[in-house]
């Protein structure tokens, strides 16, 4: 059982390494990173030691996580890094993937209710545009008219 954690540790920070490589983080982020590992490192020897002893912490405990540890690193870390890479180059792809397609759908959507609307629209705006000119030449009217009471004489 406690080689068993020390893999599973090994396991974990191969992934962590993994994803820290492949984002990039800075110095915030991996220190933030490094504490959140080291916690589940903790939970996950907690686990299997309360599982294989009872939680009694004997010489034993640190020696068949270390054994397991060194065992992973050795023999199924170069396969897992590997494998991890590929999934979340993988990962990274479909994301994309997913993206595109969502943003090809409302794209679609945007042009079709566009091209729907553009009927409607060259409808208001002729429409918009003839009563303007009504207006307009309603407006001149009566402009001329009270021009024309006000150039008169007034009566005496």
């Amino acid at each position: 059982m406690l080689v068993l954690s020390g893999a599973c540790v090994g396991l974990f920070f191969d992934f962590y390494r993994i994803v820290r490589w492949r984002f990039g983080f800075n110095k915030v982020l991996t220190f933030i990173g490094d504490l959140f590992f080291s916690l589940a490192a903790l939970l996950v020897i907690f686990y299997f030691a309360q599982k294989a002893n009872y939680l009694e912490w004997r010489f034993y405990l640190f020696g068949g996580v270390l054994l397991g540890l060194v065992l992973y690193l050795r023999i199924l870390s170069p396969f897992c890094k590997k494998l991890f890479s590929q999934a979340l180059k993988l990962s990274g792809q479909l994301i994309r993937f997913i993206r595109k397609v969502i943003k090809g759908f409302f794209l679609g959507v945007y042009r079709i209710l566009a091209a729907l609307m553009s009927i409607p629209y060259g409808l208001l705006c002729w429409f918009s545009m003839l009563v303007y000119r009504f207006s307009e030449a309603m407006g001149r009217e009566t402009v001329t008219k009270v021009k024309s009471r006000i150039t008169k004489r007034p009566r005496e």
